[in-house]
């Protein structure tokens, strides 16, 4: 039996510098001579002899191919996370109605895919899992980034345009220190938006503390995300597993404490103790930034002083009151009290006169906004680089020796400049991130991407490359591929194209007995494992097959059109969340992302943490999930729309709309005996949803049964999983 073989093998117990060489992760990426294999008609792709030749080799068979409308429907799922239309469906199925032509209607539909714009939807949001995008800071004060959008659309972007993945992380680490101009230099700058979205504590009043723990989370997702290491453990001591000692931690904190994330300001007259500027993008920038910021600038320090003197008034008003209850009691000090009150209503005249020239300030600058650029979060160098003193165990008061600018010790890579004297050193970094020969990422970003294809990653610690994480099951593929994605310019499609057009990729999912018996875990994938959809892809197909998808992109963003809040407005805010929900027609990708609120559908389908790196998501199945599905309102009403569209033109013969009904949401006609169940249903005399006393019309009353049935397939596990 073959359950729990995760590979673990007998090595060091710590990675150092010295021995890091001889780890398999960082050794350098050596593609394997393609096996042999000995059921020679199974593969039709390099890829098929590397996972056939351990199936062999456990004594597994692979299951059949997937069905036709099977497979149509994952490769829609994965490849864009909405599913096929009814009619795609019947002519994928005719197109591959024999083997001769299989194969060349999988690769012309591959490629359909690839060249849709919902690609990007779909991959552009795997990795903002990564990068901890959200639309909102976080922790201590929850305050809106009305201009996160536009990093969110520029993933998506890349991934549509297919952008090389090296020149894709180059963009975000260093995109303002590489040579462009015009929109692609504006593209560059937004993308340095990575390096700004981490949540951060505006709270802590010690400035030097907030900068260590924002440089902090910035190498916790430049080593996690990218390079598959924990490198941020080695803020307090040397890694206690990995090569990374606490030096090369504070070299790296050199160059991002000699950078200056842009994420901008607090509300208007709520004080916050770390401001930031943002990014002015676009053909006005030069001419309008400056005159805006300082417009900003102005107006928040105003209205700072204006909610000053408004305390400042209201405790002397308070005061006020405190005299004269005092001078009304038996006994009082009649002439002191008496003489502090005639002071006392003084300075509230003066309040007054000083608060009504500041309120009329506010006003103007409220009214009177200068043109304003187009905004963006972003990074840039700083004013004076600066290298870093090692803080022993961690802290401000603590300080050691001062460590260099520079770049982690473990991996060389050949021809890299060293970091000028008035540098960051952020493009020296990005360079040695995106270099061919730097053993980790290459493998790490191919690794992600068979997780997203597969349901579980060749390495299945997906963020964790290092000596706690799990070894690769088929160690010689994961080369293979890493070379083959450096050798194909770093294509992101290329490689999906080749994993998708492998046979592995499209095996049913059906349990062999034997195979279960002795590989449980489906490690050697002798079959498809089934999954459920993510929460983005079970709203987008909801709305798809109910016919109220918005397939255009959602321009900007909806926090912008929401109240400013901070975190003790949370709860209030909640519903108007829920309301745009319920609105909203577009693809979940563009839903609002607020960390500590988050839309429901969301947040009970196992959405990224927004505030975290996470490669992998949870997956559950929960009892608030099938609540959500039979209770809430958003997926009655879809249900409802869903009914409308399959009795749209219908006879009052109920087979026709049972038909279109499983075809648009399953991809497939019901069987005889859904059919029979199905059609029993509809001939029950009860309402099912009816709120209200029975409706007059028949029509009516069939809609309600309709919709009742609709929900019934939408709350499927059918409908929510993936085979």
């Amino acid at each position: 039996m073959l359950a729990g073989l995760l590979f673990a093998a007998e090595g060091p117990r710590k990675l150092t510098l010295e021995n890091a060489s001889s780890f398999w992760s960082f050794k350098p990426v050596q593609p394997a001579p393609v096996p042999a294999v000995k059921n020679s008609g199974w593969p039709i792709s390099t890829v098929d002899r590397f996972i056939l030749v351990k199936l062999e080799e456990q004594q597994l068979k692979p299951v059949a191919d997937a069905d036709p409308r099977v497979l149509i429907r994952r490769l829609h799922l994965d490849l864009t996370g909405l599913p096929p239309t009814a009619t795609g469906v019947e002519a994928f199925v005719e197109a591959s109605a024999s083997p001769s032509s299989r194969s060349a209607a999988i690769a012309s539909l591959v490629d359909q895919l690839l060249a849709s714009p919902h690609f990007g939807e779909r991959w552009g949001r795997h990795w903002l899992d990564l990068a901890r995008y959200a639309e909102s800071n976080g922790k201590d004060r929850n305050m809106t980034w009305h201009h996160a959008w536009r990093y969110r659309d520029w993933v998506i972007g890349a991934f549509n345009r297919d952008l090389p993945f090296d020149q894709f992380i180059r963009d975000q680490i260093a995109g303002d220190l590489i040579p462009a101009s015009g929109a692609e230099r504006d593209a560059r700058l937004v993308a340095t938006g990575f390096l700004a979205l981490g949540a951060k504590a505006f709270e802590e009043r010690k400035r030097e503390l907030f900068r260590m723990d924002v440089i902090d989370e910035q190498i916790d997702v430049i080593g996690r995300a990218i390079l598959g290491l924990s490198v941020a453990c080695a803020r307090c001591h040397d890694h206690k597993f990995d090569p990374v000692p606490t030096r090369d931690y504070y070299a790296l904190a050199g160059i991002l404490r000699s950078t200056e994330p842009l994420y901008g300001r607090g509300p208007m007259g709520i004080k916050c103790l770390h401001d930031s500027e943002l990014q002015p993008i676009g053909p006005e920038a030069a001419a309008l930034g400056p005159k805006a910021a300082a417009h900003d600038k102005e107006l928040a320090t105003s209205i700072q002083q204006r909610n000053d003197g408004r305390s400042g008034r209201y405790r002397v008003v308070r005061n006020l009151a405190d005299a004269k209850a005092q001078l009304k009691k038996p006994g009082a000090a009649t002439a002191k009290l008496e003489g502090e009150i005639v002071k006392m209503e003084e300075v509230i005249k003066d309040w007054d006169a000083k608060l009504k020239v500041i309120e009329a300030t506010v006003i103007n600058l409220e009214t009177n906004y200068p043109p304003q650029p187009a905004l963006a979060m972003a990074a840039r160098e700083a004013a004076k680089p600066e290298d870093v003193r090692i803080h022993i165990r961690g802290t401000i008061e603590n300080l050691g020796d001062m460590v260099p600018r520079g770049l982690p010790q473990a991996i060389q890579v050949p021809g890299l400049a060293a970091i000028p004297i008035g540098a960051s050193g952020r493009r020296q970094l990005a360079d040695w991130l995106a270099h061919p020969a730097n053993p980790l990422t290459a493998r790490v970003a191919v690794n992600r991407v068979w997780l997203h294809l597969f349901g579980r990653g060749l390495v299945t610690t997906p963020d964790d490359f290092g000596l706690n994480g799990t070894r690769p099951s088929h160690p010689e593929l994961l080369d293979h591929l890493a070379a083959q994605f450096v050798a194909d310019g770093w294509s992101t499609k290329k490689l999906i194209r080749s994993l998708v057009l492998s046979r592995v990729y499209q095996l049913g999912s059906t349990v062999d007995a034997a195979n279960q018996e002795r590989d449980p875990d489906n490690v050697f994938l002798w079959r498809r494992r089934p999954r459920a959809l993510e929460a983005e892809a079970l709203h987008d197909a909801m709305l798809a097959v109910s016919g109220q998808l918005d397939p255009q992109p959602r321009p900007g963003s909806l926090v912008a059109e929401l109240p400013l809040f901070t975190a003790h407005e949370l709860f209030p805010f909640k519903p108007q969340l829920v309301e745009t929900q319920m609105v909203h027609r577009h693809r979940a990708v563009y839903l609002p992302v607020v960390r500590g609120v988050l839309p429901e559908v969301l947040k009970l389908f196992d959405f990224a943490e927004p505030s975290s790196v996470l490669g992998t998501r949870d997956e559950t199945v929960v009892p608030a999930q099938a609540s959500f599905l039979l209770n809430s309102p958003w997926v009655l009403a879809h249900a409802r729309q869903l009914a409308v569209a399959v009795l749209a033109g219908a006879s009052a013969d109920e087979v026709e709309p049972l038909d279109r009904l499983f075809r648009r949401a399953l991809s497939r006609p019901p069987t005889p005996a859904e059919r029979e169940r199905f059609l029993a249903y509809l001939t029950r005399p009860e309402i099912p949803l009816a709120k209200t006393p029975t409706p007059a019309t028949g029509e009516a009353v069939r809609l309600e049964k309709w919709t009742s049935l609709a929900q019934v397939v939408l709350a499927s596990t059918e409908f929510r999983f993936s085979f």
